[in-house]
């Protein structure tokens, strides 16, 4: 699976009635390219965790390797080069361990890698936000969840030739790894400064 964020503008916080920048968080399935997605305003680690736990019970499934984007919520220090180490975020690589998977991030500068996922947010950019408006950010995920059920994991797809849904039922959901019986509590790890 490929995961990234993709900026789609202002939208209204029902809960302050004000304008905050929002993202689509997008994860898409490498073989069948069928799409997950909700719209948040926060790229920190609490909200990547959820919006993973909500991909994760879309997909009725966990994939085996995960290759997310170098934010930080993900990946606290990238590698540049293949003889370094990079390093993931602990509460990120707790989730990937619950679930049975490996993490696989983007190198530095090598867009190709995810480029799946890079595709995915353009279209679902372009063919979704554009020609829409929102009352706020719920009625944005209500319109982009029947949007993604009704259009996008149903149409046929411009590289595989075949529609999402249809390939993940007969393919993929089998080569998913299994929800584990015992949810996922996320602990979140922070460095603490202390003085002298």
């Amino acid at each position: 699976v490929q995961i990234d964020f993709g900026y789609v503008g202002k939208l209204k916080d029902p809960a302050t009635s004000e304008l905050r920048k929002a993202w689509v968080f997008v994860m898409v399935l490498s073989h069948s390219r069928l799409l997950f997605a909700r719209v948040a305003f926060r790229q920190d680690i609490e909200t990547w965790l959820e919006l993973h736990r909500q991909a994760f019970a879309f997909f009725g499934g966990v994939p085996r390797v995960w290759v997310p984007d170098n934010l930080k919520a993900a990946v606290v220090r990238a590698a540049f080069q293949a003889e370094e180490m990079g390093v993931l975020n602990r509460s990120y690589r707790e989730l990937a361990r619950h679930h049975g998977s490996t993490i696989d991030p983007t190198p530095a500068y090598a867009p190709k890698k995810k480029g799946k996922v890079e595709s995915a947010v353009k279209y679902i950019k372009g063919a979704f936000f554009v020609p829409r408006d929102f009352t706020d950010v719920n009625d944005a995920n209500r319109q982009l969840s029947r949007w993604l059920d009704d259009t996008a994991n149903v149409r046929v797809h411009g590289t595989t030739r075949r529609r999402p849904r249809e390939v993940f039922d007969e393919v993929e959901r089998d080569a998913l790894i299994g929800l584990p019986d015992v949810p996922y509590v996320p602990v979140l790890w922070h460095r603490g400064t202390v003085g002298r």
